[in-house]
């Protein structure tokens, strides 16, 4: 298991200087100008701010619901700026990122609107910095680096070894066994009811009633669209073994086979395999081993000639592309 900073990316500075850039002063003047209006308000009738039993006339209570509704929102911002200060300051020392991502104009602009926040994501920062970081999952890339190795090592000729399969019966040899997403592409029939409504009484209440019977129905006919429109259904983590000519999946109770031979096209994604059936939805396989399957789909229907320019192999030929320069550097 190794440890990688997580890729930077520190658009939330920029946006945190200026929200707090605007925020602050705003508050600060809204504060200031209506605690003014209530203590002119206050002379005018000749009282004072400080006078220890303060009545305040009806002429000047609502500049001065005001003053306190302000100053409720100013200890609301101050506290939530704080807690999230202190929250990406322990995120992001915990990443191992720079301080403040480096964005020290940001920083600055933050520090000056708005120090209690950054005092909070310094406290947090270097909190941050004595845990440990996260654990990188390497699962991806070893199945991406698994796929590299198994298409060079057919290219040149070698045979795709078998492995062991308990549980699953069948006469021809497993070449993968493995736990993927699957999910299946397709259309469905979708019911849903329309209501009427009669209400008696203003017209007022009656215009309302109509009305939020209208938006009831053209919400339930808009779920009943989206949920009937083609999309990705199904999904399961499950079993798949692939043999010579089929693949076979392991969905709610039963083994689906899915034969080589019926694929129509291939397609691959950066985390998974989508294959195209002229009879059947199409299937779609996400997971490390996803990358292995094509190599080993395109090795058993198209044979090891075809290797080197299937087009769906592109990205893995890439990969290995890639990493030839890099070893060579490595050597000198």
């Amino acid at each position: 298991m190794s440890f990688v900073p997580a890729p930077s990316k520190s658009g939330h500075w920029t946006f945190t200087a200026i929200a707090t850039a605007l925020a602050t002063p705003a508050l600060a003047w809204g504060i200031g100008w209506s605690y003014g209006s209530v203590d002119k308000c206050l002379r005018d009738h000749g009282l004072q701010v400080s006078d220890p039993k303060l009545d305040i006339p009806d002429a000047c209570s609502k500049i001065s619901g005001l003053v306190g509704l302000l100053v409720l929102i100013a200890i609301v911002y101050v506290a939530a700026t704080a807690i999230t200060g202190l929250c990406v300051g322990v995120t992001e020392g915990r990443h191992r990122r720079g301080f403040g991502r480096r964005r020290w104009f940001a920083v600055g602009v933050v520090g000056v609107a708005a120090p209690w926040a950054l005092a909070t994501y310094a406290a947090g920062y270097g909190v941050g910095r004595l845990v440990p970081p996260p654990a990188v999952d390497t699962a991806w890339t070893e199945g991406r680096d698994a796929a590299r190795r198994t298409l060079e090592f057919l290219s040149l000729g070698g045979q795709p070894g078998a492995v062991p399969a308990p549980g699953f019966l069948t006469e021809e040899s497993v070449h993968l066994d493995a736990r993927l997403h699957y999910a299946r592409h397709y259309g469905s029939e979708v019911t849903y009811t329309q209501t009427s409504a009669m209400a008696f009484g203003s017209v007022a209440f009656v215009t309302g009633a109509l009305v939020a019977n209208a938006i009831g129905n053209s919400s339930a006919r808009s779920r009943a669209e989206r949920l009937a429109r083609p999309q990705w259904r199904e999904h399961q983590v499950t079993r798949v073994v692939l043999t010579p000519t089929r693949t076979w999946c392991y969905s709610f109770g039963r083994w689906l086979s899915f034969d080589h031979a019926a694929v129509m096209g291939y397609h691959l994604e950066s985390q998974g395999v989508v294959l195209l059936f002229a009879d059947t939805e199409p299937l779609r396989l996400t997971g490390p081993a996803a990358w292995l399957h094509a190599v080993l789909f395109a090795y058993f229907r198209f044979g090891a000639s075809a290797l080197p320019t299937a087009p769906f192999l592109l990205p893995i030929r890439a990969t290995h592309t890639a990493q030839q320069p890099a070893a060579a550097a490595s050597r000198e």
